[in-house]
């Protein structure tokens, strides 16, 4: 089984993708600004508390902070992770502002953050490098590429949510640039960007309820539950042996 490190996971999709790595058995590491917070969220999720202590190393600390970055990437024999999953974000906020009406408190939060990791991959020199697994939107395709949103959602995407969707594709471009360094100089072995449409929160309708496409072909919808968005990145990129096509591309996932 591989090992798997989860920054952001105290939010939907990547805590719901921890805990069903976690119930399967997996031995996973996560960052959490408050420990008992994280502690909680899987205990919600149905993860017992006998499974959290065998299975789970909660990581006290900010995802800006090298050191706490270094100590999640890190198993105990000092080998590095096999998979790190990335749910890193925040809660939008809102102005008095005709073209930009929804910011992001902290506008490059998702930037800084996968910055530190990958600098801290960089400077840990992993034998065998991670896959990076980066949980972000719809909406962000590059110029050229079939919209991946439906027509109804093109004013939401591209005037309403269009800063915090610029910190999102700032990542998108980064790790794109990154798997383009010399080896000696990359961190991971790749990455999957997992683009899913309007976040929505319930009981999930399960694995065979999901459309998933590429950014050549991109699966357009309307919206998808947090559970089934774990569900997916667990299935096809934690758990699945096939993970390997999908590498260094993005994946749009909606109902």
């Amino acid at each position: 089984m591989p090992t798997v490190a989860f920054f952001g996971a105290t939010g939907g999709c990547a805590g719901h993708c921890l805990a069903f790595s976690l119930k399967a058995g997996y031995d996973c590491t996560a960052l959490a600004r408050t420990p008992a917070k994280l502690t909680e969220s899987m205990k919600a999720k149905g993860v017992s508390p006998q499974t959290l202590d065998n299975h789970l190393t909660i990581v006290q600390g900010d995802v800006k902070d090298i050191d706490a970055v270094k100590r999640t990437l890190q198993l105990p024999n000092g080998e590095i992770v096999d998979i790190i999953m990335s749910g890193i974000g925040t809660y939008p906020g809102f102005q008095w502002s005709i073209t930009r009406p929804v910011i992001q408190p902290d506008a490059t939060l998702c930037r800084d953050a996968v910055a530190t990791i990958l600098h801290a991959l960089q400077q840990l020199k992993p034998s065998k490098e991670p896959l990076f697994i980066n949980m972000t939107t719809t909406g962000i395709q590059p110029k050229g590429k079939p919209r991946d949103v439906p027509l109804l959602f093109v004013p939401l995407y591209h005037w309403l949510l269009a800063a915090p969707h610029e910190d999102k594709r700032g990542v998108v471009d980064m790790l794109a640039e990154h798997v383009r360094l010399p080896e000696a100089e990359r961190g991971i072995e790749g990455f999957v960007n997992v683009m899913a449409s309007l976040l929505m929160d319930g009981e999930g309708k399960g694995l065979q309820a999901v459309r998933e496409g590429v950014t050549e072909k991109p699966a357009v919808g309307y919206t998808i539950q947090r559970k089934d968005v774990g569900l997916w990145i667990f299935e096809r990129l934690v758990k699945s042996e096939a993970r390997g096509e999908w590498l260094n591309k993005s994946a749009s996932i909606t109902y």
